[in-house]
This record gives structure tokens, sequence and C-alpha cells, in this order.
């Protein structure tokens, strides 16, 4: 489920992060700040802020961190047709966790850039895939979709998403990038929705479609307490620790 070398994405950035830099939705400097003292930037996401990459994105823990990190902003900041209907879109817009938390642009904060920047080329068509994609795919943080993006955890999928439909993915592909993500991002909570399905679904991990696992009824942070954790407790199947830790929202910015 998470191998240590990662997973391979079959999706690149292209020039989306140079674009986001252009516009001022990313600043570098700040950007190099954050990390600065944690041992600073790998050479690849340096490289992004300058030149494009057709390298397929690669999802480790090790690269987790970064990469929500450069999709979140192109969540909250690419320009689409559907985000015009986001609850986003409004006179609070900077009220959110993903806008404003986001505080790495030229920007007071993310709010300023939400749905502004053509930072993704997508057809109508692609954004249509998006869409249905984002609405149906859920976070153990909160009981919002991806479409409802008000965390930076519900920005980066959303802007994987869109990264990906815009060199032609499905919805089922989407749909399996996005349970690869989750994966990454909330590790422990993944970890024990694939435990419950093995051992309480007779399932193994790559028997459950992907869909499936991002669906609010296992996904969302109600759905994964009732559906996934609390199963578990009462199986016995979890650690005492893990017996009560099925509150937190795991969705930190």
């Amino acid at each position: 489920m998470l191998p240590p070398l990662g997973i391979e994405l079959d999706v690149s950035f292209g020039d989306s992060i140079q674009r986001l830099v252009q516009a001022g939705v990313i600043a570098p400097r700040k950007f190099t700040a954050v990390y600065a003292k944690r041992g600073g930037l790998p050479d690849w996401v340096g490289e992004l802020f300058t030149q494009p990459s057709s390298e397929p994105i690669m999802m480790s823990m090790r690269t987790a961190p970064y990469l929500l990190n450069l999709m979140w902003p192109l969540g909250v900041a690419t320009k689409t047709r559907f985000n015009e209907k986001s609850k986003l879109n409004g006179p609070k817009v900077g009220n959110f966790a993903s806008t404003g938390g986001w505080t790495l642009g030229e920007a007071r904060n993310g709010g300023d850039y939400f749905n502004k920047i053509p930072a993704i080329d997508l057809t109508e068509t692609q954004e249509a895939t998006v869409l249905e994609a984002a609405e149906n795919s859920f976070r153990p943080c909160c009981n919002n979709s991806t479409f409802f993006q008000d965390c930076n955890h519900g920005s980066a999928l959303l802007g994987l998403y869109e990264l990906a439909a815009s060199q032609g993915a499905s919805v089922d592909e989407l749909y399996a990038l996005g349970r690869v993500a989750n994966s990454f991002w909330y590790p422990g909570k993944y970890m024990e929705m694939a435990y419950y399905f093995q051992k309480l679904e007779n399932q193994s991990w790559d028997q459950v479609a992907a869909k499936t696992a991002l669906d609010k009824k296992y996904s969302s942070i109600s759905g994964w307490q009732k559906n996934i954790h609390q199963p578990m407790v009462e199986a016995g199947l979890l650690p005492g620790k893990q017996q009560q830790g099925g509150g937190g929202s795991g969705c930190a910015v």
C-alpha cells in the first residue's frame, strides 16, 4: 500500500508551477524559507520554480509533504468554470484553511488568487472529468468533498486531478490517483482502512475500487469513524492507543 520507494504517478507538473510563480501565487523565497530549518528544499522542487518538468511525479512518504504544498496552490488558484459555483467563491473566500492558510505567495493569502490563474489548461470536457471525480472524493479530516476544497489536502487533491485531467486522465484514473495521494497524506487512517477491508470484508487493498475507498462512506471523517474505525474497535482488531484515536482531523495547514 505504501511501498518504501513510492509510487510513480502517470502525471507530470509541466509548467504549472512556473505559472504559479510568475503570477505570484508561489513566492520561491517564502517557500524556500519554510524548509530552510528542515534541511532545505530538494533540488527537484526548486527546479519546478524555473523550468517545466515532464518527469512522472513520484509519490512517497518522503515526497508527499512537498507535493502537498506544491499541489495546494494549484487547486486554489487554477481558474476553472466549475469553481465559479464553489462554496469558496464569495466575500469570505480568504477565510478558509485552504485560502487563508496559503501564505507562501506575494499576496496576503491565497484568497486573492482563488480561481484566477490559468495555471493548467483544461478543456470543458476535462473540467467535467475533474468535477465528477472531485465531487465524489472525500478526505478523512472533514465531511467535505474535494470540490469543496476548504483545506490544504482538498486543494492539493483538486490540483492533482486538474493536472492529470489536462494530460488525458479519465475519471477512473483520477480516482486511482486520489487513492494513492490520500494514502500518503493520511497514512494512518488509510492503513486502518486497508486493514478493515482485509479483515472484515475479506478484500485485499488492491481489490477495493478506488472510487469506493474515496467515497463519503469511508473517506469522510464521519464515514471513516463510523464505517472503518468503530467496526475495527468492536472487532478488537486495533491496539489500545489506536482504539482511542479515531477523532483527530489530520488537517494541519
